[in-house]
């Protein structure tokens, strides 16, 4: 008769978290420096043609793409901090599962 496999460690602990994170906070940060990039380029487009419509969405795009990323590295943080905060506490299941569900919606 099959035995069931117990893990004798957890498939994602806590440093390999952070490193998740991390990535996930160095890529935004990388993303929001080239949305504003760009839109420094269509801003300067829109001065020398201001009737030009595309800029203008292109722009638009940009800064919200810029606001995203800035979100997501809140979230990551958030996240972060809840996850220390559990881990001194002794969280219980309903805490972890929430925090690993909440990191699955974020990307």
């Amino acid at each position: 008769m099959p035995s069931t496999y117990v893990l004798k460690n957890p498939p994602i602990d806590q440093n390999r978290l952070q490193k998740i994170c991390k990535k996930i906070i160095d890529e935004s940060n990388e993303d929001r420096k080239l949305a504003l990039e760009t839109h420094r380029f269509f801003r300067q487009m829109l001065a020398e043609n201001p009737q030009d419509a595309s800029a203008k969405s292109l722009l638009v795009d940009c800064l919200k793409l810029a606001q995203t990323s800035k979100s997501s590295t809140l979230k990551v943080v958030d996240l972060l901090i809840k996850l220390e905060i559990n881990q001194g506490r002794g969280s219980n299941k309903a805490d972890t599962d929430s925090l690993y569900s909440q990191l699955d919606n974020l990307t």
